[in-house]
């Protein structure tokens, strides 16, 4: 039988053809999303750059000024201020925010009574605006009429300035802050400890174990990728905090709530020196990026990826 010879340059064409297609198709299918990426993250991190550089009161044309933004804000008290009020609420807020929030997933994660209804409880104030939130312990606070200071002379003691103490003002939304987004954490750590296999804590049971061991040795290094994870979003939203500061103080008394992103708003529309906004902007970038990488370096080791 004979069988007609086909030029391997002529099979390769329909091959060559297919794979052009899919590789068009694909580039099609993730040309919405790159789109996106370069009109609302990259176009606006690259002109927030060029604007640091530049004198802009949102009126009159930029003009160009080198690095005096950044040296007039390293000269700027207020900049080191609020700097070291970020930072200081982030270091109190993470840990404990994120060791909370795993205190009440590992109770939640038993079999109680109501359980549903305590699940809804610690996640109703994530759900709510911020805004809502901050006006109502606003009211909460208050001096004079506030719930908690009624609270306080009930009991016998004297009224306290939540948010009129400078030395207060600052825990006090901070102590807002770590009820307001707990309810996230515990939704995260809860969905961690689902995925703890049981038969690992009945061996350990059959062999003896208490349930601190059981805990300490199966269900931490099993859940840990995604506590690591917790921390490191926790952190970087912590030094982004905002609404919060605005809402309850507007960064008052005085300076004490003054953080960093409000100091930044301030800047850009109260102050109208959208140039160093933008300044602020980027070193903000910068500190997330060093803080980011401090943690993956000395706790991103003692992370255990293999769960079987």
């Amino acid at each position: 039988m004979k069988t007609e010879m086909v030029p391997i340059q002529n099979r390769r064409t329909p091959s060559a053809r297919h794979r052009w297609r899919e590789w068009l198709a694909g580039y099609f299918l993730i040309l919405p999303n790159l789109l996106g990426f370069l009109i609302f993250m990259l176009a606006p991190i690259v002109a927030t750059i060029l604007i640091s550089f530049t004198n802009w009161d949102l009126i009159t044309v930029p003009k160009w000024v080198g690095f005096l933004n950044y040296q007039a804000l390293f000269q700027d008290p207020i900049f080191w201020l609020s700097l070291k009020k970020t930072l200081l609420f982030t270091v109190v807020n993470v840990p404990i925010q994120s060791f909370l929030a795993l205190l009440v997933a590992v109770l939640l994660n038993r079999k109680l009574r109501a359980l549903n209804l305590l699940r809804t409880l610690f996640i109703m104030p994530w759900i709510c605006m911020p805004v809502a939130i901050g006006l109502s312990w606003t009211w909460i606070y208050n001096f004079e009429f506030g719930y908690l200071n009624h609270l306080l002379l009930s009991l016998g003691l004297g009224r306290v300035g939540w948010l009129t103490s400078q030395d207060l003002a600052l825990f006090s939304i901070l102590a807002v802050n770590v009820w307001e987004y707990l309810g996230w954490h515990i939704i995260l750590l809860l969905a961690a400890l689902q995925i703890v296999p049981p038969e690992l804590h009945e061996a350990a049971l059959v062999d003896g174990a208490s349930n601190w061991t059981r805990f300490w040795k199966i269900t931490v290094p099993v859940i840990s990728p995604i506590f690591f994870y917790d921390l490191v979003v926790n952190m970087i939203n912590t030094l982004q905090i905002f609404d919060l500061p605005i809402t309850m103080t507007n960064g008052g008394p005085g300076n004490a709530a003054r953080v960093f992103n409000l100091y930044l708003y301030q800047k850009g529309f109260s102050f109208l020196q959208m140039g160093q906004a933008c300044t602020m902007g980027v070193i903000q970038f910068g500190l997330i990026v060093i803080a980011t990488f401090i943690v993956f370096r000395y706790l991103g080791s003692r992370v255990n990826y293999d769960v079987s």
